[in-house]
């Protein structure tokens, strides 16, 4: 305990002088400027409406990555190609789990509203994904938990599939989503 020693910081000495220069560019907003949101937005979808019969049968199978057993043949080869052009990004990066759920959750719902039919959301790897070593590394929660939350009530009925996309897309950092076509 000998090379711990007690820190004393000491008190940095400011006076008025400093103050007033840090402030000297600092201008009033508008009185008509904006208030900031203090909510998130939150999109209430009710998918019954815009799902047929025929392709509510699929919305109960559990998606699984690389799956495309519910969709047609044609559609199916230009997803694996990743031929869809990719309309909206979500990067994940820096979130916690909570927020991400939420900012998944709003983004796949607003991008079902807005008609877009692939989207990329990325995760990240990871930090140190392949190190065995190092027991208390992290493993990439984003990773591994946005895959599940794929499967959500909430937004479930709105996928078809979703793959991890090739490297130039984010690879294995990332979820390459085929949204279902909004109808009526």
């Amino acid at each position: 305990m000998k090379h711990l020693q007690k820190l004393k910081l000491k008190q940095p000495d400011y006076d008025s002088s400093d103050w007033e220069a840090v402030i000297k560019d600092v201008q009033k907003l508008p009185k008509d400027y904006p208030e900031p949101q203090s909510a998130p937005l939150i999109i209430d979808i009710s998918t019954e409406h815009h799902i047929s019969a025929t392709e509510l049968k699929d919305v109960d199978a559990e998606l699984v990555i690389d799956s495309t057993d519910n969709i047609d043949n044609q559609t199916a080869k230009k997803f694996k190609r990743e031929e869809f052009k990719v309309e909206a990004v979500l990067d994940l990066h820096g979130q916690t789990e909570k927020n991400a759920y939420d900012k998944v959750v709003n983004f796949i719902k607003q991008s079902y509203a807005d008609n877009k039919r692939c989207i990329i959301i990325i995760t990240g790897k990871g930090i140190n994904p392949h190190n065995d070593e190092d027991i208390f590394a992290a493993r990439g929660i984003l990773k591994t938990a946005v895959p599940n939350w794929l499967n959500s009530p909430e937004v479930r009925p709105l996928i078809l599939a979703y793959k991890h996309p090739s490297e130039a897309k984010g690879g294995s950092g990332a979820l390459y989503i085929l949204l279902r076509r909004k109808r009526g």
